[in-house]
């Protein structure tokens, strides 16, 4: 049986990389980028089965990033579900957010097993 991939888009090295160990040790096969474009390119080449996103990032904020993964899936007919992280109680962005289509907004810093009962509750 396949793992399932989930794609990591934070440009905090150490939430990454914490994440990505999580993920892996869980029984996922996480990826993760630094960056929106970084980002739109690696889910144009694979599938993944969830997109976990930070909202603010520099050059291309988490929504913009987003929206552009949407455009390229909606042409192959694929859907992925996604879950934001932020450090910022926004309520514009977390409609925003919503708007597209996201699973679930967490806020940092979170608890790792709540991050994890997200992960499931998104992708089974």
């Amino acid at each position: 049986m396949r793992k399932q991939k989930v794609l990591i888009i934070d440009d905090e090295q150490m939430i990454t990389s914490t994440l990505v160990k999580l993920l892996n040790r869980s029984g996922y096969e996480a990826a993760a980028v630094n960056g929106g474009r970084e980002a739109i390119e690696m889910a144009s080449q694979e599938d993944f089965d969830l997109i976990i996103s930070d909202i603010r990032m520099p050059e291309m904020d988490g929504i913009r990033t987003l929206v552009e993964i949407q455009a390229h899936l909606s042409k192959t007919g694929q859907s992925v579900p996604v879950i934001f992280i932020t450090g910022y109680a926004d309520d514009a962005l977390e409609k925003q957010a919503k708007d597209l289509g996201c699973q679930d907004y967490i806020y940092k810093p979170f608890d790792l097993r709540f991050f994890l009962e997200k992960v499931k509750k998104a992708i089974g």
